[in-house]
């Protein structure tokens, strides 16, 4: 009774204005106005959408007339009376509303009138509205008669204004926005395919590319609020022997979802993801769409793609935008399973990213991204022609920019090293520079040895004096290579057991007479704990190395 009552003043208020000399469909508006302008209106939004609905007077609601006061409003019910307006409302009156409002949400967004929404704001963002506007087109489009004019003439002035205002917002999109954004774009593209492909076959290529254009904008302008841990997830999957448990960001699934919606509009198309759909140029966008494919696709060429999509890698790890797809692409294409050892990358590829993922392990803040980039700098150089590695791999170890790599580069010197002498004990003989005494003759000089080179010999030299230096975890790196050296270089191949007495003279012996020094004062012991542990593991290192000398000699 209550709602029969309700549905009765309704329509009464509507005769009413009516009898004012309004049109139905100017009288709704009017109500619509008052229920988002006005501190008590005659009507709610609520009471409005269910009085239109359940009276058939959907297609009495003006889109010219109401969109423009419903399109900033939160409440759920303008959503569903713009939703309705979509679905029922005039189809050329609709985009022509649209075209209308997109050009106010322009102004808005190229004034830079995009402030953070408050928590208990009921107003949309120009952003927002962007994405409640794609929905109307979604729905409007496809209900619209041809008239001398082909699809593709029919969408490219609307999709155009989409496109330019997609690039307007992109910066200022937060998280959930973005992905909202190329979840809409992505339905509409499909929709408006559907719509399309019901014409002149021969116009399909056209508009196609129209949508294909569309797409690539939102995933560039959009690909900074996919966020869905994709680097982390990937490493977790290809190395789970170094995960202990996921550290991929909560929240991460509605991002991946977002690029799904993407890749399945770009398949619609008939774009798959190989060698010969290549743009002419690098993007954004088809970094994206190849580092959130599920795998390496069958019919790509790992080694030119790379080549092709270099530039915007090298790019990406320069200003730190898109780093989650740089890394995953990296993780997975150079990854044993998809990339065979035995296959080298060229200078061209290996040089730029062994200069590039140094800084990113060592400086960025995020210390899963430092692991991530590590071990792919780690397989890059595996993947390097052995000279370029030696290079390389000497430039790290003497870098004092980055106190931390150039500790860690000595592991990466040990594993060029194991690689080069597995090699010759499967091959009978040296097959690399790694394996020769030109790696010592490099290296040598340089590990084995303190740095300063009189580091030891100083008189009244302190624990305090290494305290806050890398050199204590360098030397036990140096001392590891060195342990690794003796055991397992049974031929001689570095020349390692020619240097003994040499490595004895300028590295052991001043480290062993400071470090007994050290440990034997029991004054130390209490106040200098901390800085005592790091002296431990030089000790226990200068003892297994003693260990495998007395062995050999032995």
């Amino acid at each position: 009774m209550d709602q029969d009552n309700a549905t009765s003043t309704f329509l009464s208020v509507l005769k009413q204005q009516e009898l004012d000399g309004l049109t139905e469909p100017e009288a709704i508006a009017a109500l619509i106005l008052s229920a988002t302008q006005d501190d008590n209106p005659t009507f709610s939004l609520d009471q409005i959408y269910s009085n239109v609905s359940q009276n058939g007077m959907e297609s009495h609601l003006d889109p010219l007339g109401v969109l423009p006061y419903l399109l900033p409003s939160c409440q759920p019910a303008a959503l569903n009376l713009i939703a309705l307006i979509g679905e029922c409302g005039n189809a050329k009156e609709v985009v022509v509303a649209v075209q209308e409002i997109l050009e106010r949400v322009d102004a808005a967004l190229d004034s830079e009138e995009e402030d953070d929404q408050e928590e208990d704001s009921i107003t949309k963002s120009p952003s927002e509205q962007l994405i409640s506007l794609i929905h109307l087109y979604n729905s409007a489009i496809p209900r619209l008669r041809l008239q001398k004019r082909s699809p593709s003439d029919t969408i490219r002035p609307l999709l155009s204004q989409i496109q330019s205002t997609i690039q307007l917002a992109g910066p200022l999109l937060q998280r959930d926005q973005g992905r909202g954004l190329i979840s809409s774009v992505s339905a509409l593209s499909t929709s408006v395919l559907g719509w399309a492909t019901g014409f002149n076959e021969t116009d399909l290529p056209n508009t196609k590319a129209i949508l294909q254009n569309l797409l690539d904008t939102v995933v560039s302008q959009c690909s900074h609020c996919i966020q869905s841990s994709l680097a982390q997830r990937s490493f977790e999957n290809l190395y789970p022997r170094f995960t202990v448990r996921s550290t991929a960001s909560p929240g991460w699934e509605d991002g991946q979802v977002a690029v799904e919606d993407a890749l399945a509009s770009y398949s619609k198309l008939g774009q798959p993801l190989s060698r010969s759909s290549l743009p002419a140029v690098p993007s954004t966008a088809i970094l994206v769409l190849f580092a959130h494919a599920k795998t390496v696709p069958p019919n790509v060429d790992i080694y030119h793609v790379l080549s092709f999509l270099l530039p915007i890698i090298v790019a990406s790890i320069q200003i730190n935008r898109n780093l989650d797809e740089v890394l995953s692409l990296l993780l997975q294409w150079l990854h044993p399973t998809h990339f065979p050892s035995a296959q080298q990358l060229s200078p061209d590829i290996s040089g730029p990213l062994s200069a590039l993922l140094p800084t990113l392990a060592s400086a960025h803040p995020d210390s899963d991204t430092r692991h991530q980039a590590f071990r792919i700098l780690s397989r890059v150089l595996s993947l390097t022609p052995p000279e370029l590695r030696l290079q390389i791999l000497k430039d790290l170890v003497t870098d004092t920019e980055f106190p931390q790599m150039r500790v860690a580069a000595v592991g990466l010197v040990k594993e060029a090293i194991l690689e080069a002498l597995t090699q010759a004990q499967h091959a009978g003989k040296a097959t690399s520079v790694f394996a020769s005494p030109i790696c010592l003759q490099v290296f040598g000089p340089i590990l084995f040895r303190s740095d300063p080179i009189d580091l030891f010999s100083r008189p009244g030299l302190t624990i305090d004096d290494l305290e806050d230096s890398m050199e204590p975890s360098r030397l036990v790196e140096c001392l590891s290579l060195y342990y690794i050296l003796l055991l397992r270089d049974n031929l001689n191949l570095t020349g390692v057991r020619d240097q003994i007495s040499n490595i004895e003279k300028t590295l052991l012996t001043p480290l062993r007479g400071v470090l007994t020094r050290w440990m034997d004062d029991t004054s130390l012991s209490g106040e200098h704990m901390h800085a005592i542990m790091p002296l431990v593991s030089l000790k226990t290192s200068v003892e297994r190395v003693d260990s495998a000398i007395s062995n050999l000699q032995s």
